[in-house]
């Protein structure tokens, strides 16, 4: 018996018959307009908002104002007496704290602020803002990129058709070519990658695309139909019980993203052997889960990789999921409610 979902001809008009001959089913084509208008459409809006972001100074960057200096002075009188705390190693260790951490109050910034700094005097993290120092031909160059890569995503089978993947790398690698393009030809800024890069999150995203790429492989070894069978249940709370319970901890130990590419097609699956019609609830679950999930440990997500590349000096991974662990219990009870 065929599933409803994919039960053609019971749900056919009676007007409407299924034939083979090619005379008798017109193809009808469809319009240019109506295939790309809302394509165009999103074009020109992405359009009048940057043109509107850069407002009446043609993206002339106006100067700090005064509170903005004050700001800059006092931040950076707050760096010169960090720098200048000494640091005993031996007392830190002491109290669980590891070598080279320092915990301010938050009048003077808090670890956060401390973690930073100290990123920017070992050279490891840096952030200056040079959009002034650009000529107005390296500023429209740079945006022309942008937009062309950012339409090659648009539409990756028509001018590029390497797949969203390859034309992200290849719109990153371009920018970091030309911007060192712009600094040969006197349209840019000094450009130290190094200084400006944080490399832990790239590292780890890298590692993590790796093993589900591995993953992916696997099924040919038969892993998504032992996966398939381990969710599989007769009875539908069960199912759903089992797939969102997979998902959590799945995401947990690995990035959300690719617990949602792994388990989407057994879940498909799934629904076409119960002759489910309607498989979006169980998407949905999916979803949900592996976001609530990814919040409990660092590498959940590429946000939390982001913050603990910041602040690893002090968040250990077991501190970061034992401050996750209550709200993700929270979040999961009640999106075990909603479902």
């Amino acid at each position: 018996m065929v599933s409803p979902l994919y039960d053609v001809e019971k749900h056919l008009a009676p007007d409407a018959i299924v034939t083979n001959d090619p005379v008798k089913m017109p193809m009808k084509k469809a319009s240019s307009l109506r295939t790309w208008g809302p394509a165009m459409v999103a074009v020109a809006v992405v359009l009048a908002v940057n043109v509107a972001l850069l407002g009446p100074t043609g993206g002339q960057i106006p100067a700090l104002s005064e509170t903005h200096q004050n700001f800059k002075i006092a931040a950076e009188e707050r760096t010169r007496a960090v720098l200048e705390m000494e640091s005993h190693w031996k007392d830190d260790l002491l109290i669980g704290r590891q070598i080279g951490s320092r915990n301010l109050s938050h009048e003077e910034g808090g670890v956060m602020e401390y973690t930073r700094r100290r990123h920017r005097h070992l050279t490891e993290y840096v952030f200056v803002d040079v959009s002034g120092e650009f000529s107005s031909f390296g500023k429209w160059s740079v945006t022309v990129i942008y937009f062309a890569y950012w339409v090659f995503l648009m539409f990756p089978n028509w001018f590029l058709p390497i797949g969203r993947p390859g034309i992200a790398l290849g719109g990153g690698l371009s920018m970091v070519v030309y911007r060192y393009i712009l600094q040969m030809t006197g349209n840019g800024p000094f450009f130290d990658a190094v200084k400006v890069i944080i490399m832990e999150p790239l590292f780890l995203l890298f590692g993590l695309m790796l093993t589900t790429i591995y993953l992916e492989k696997m099924e040919r070894g038969g892993l998504f139909d032992k996966l398939r069978n381990s969710l599989d249940d007769g009875i539908n709370w069960k199912r759903s019980a089992k797939i969102m319970t997979m998902s959590t901890i799945g995401s947990a130990a690995v990035m959300n993203d690719s617990i949602v590419l792994i388990f989407s097609g057994v879940v498909v699956d799934l629904c076409v052997r119960h002759k489910v019609a309607n498989s979006i609830p169980y998407l949905l679950a999916l979803a949900t889960t592996s976001n609530i999930g990814s919040a409990l440990t660092m590498t959940g997500n590429p946000q939390n990789i982001l913050i603990v590349s910041l602040a690893y000096d002090d968040i250990s991974w077991m501190e970061f999921a034992s401050n996750m662990v209550l709200p993700v219990i929270a979040a999961t009870f009640i999106n075990a409610v909603m479902m």
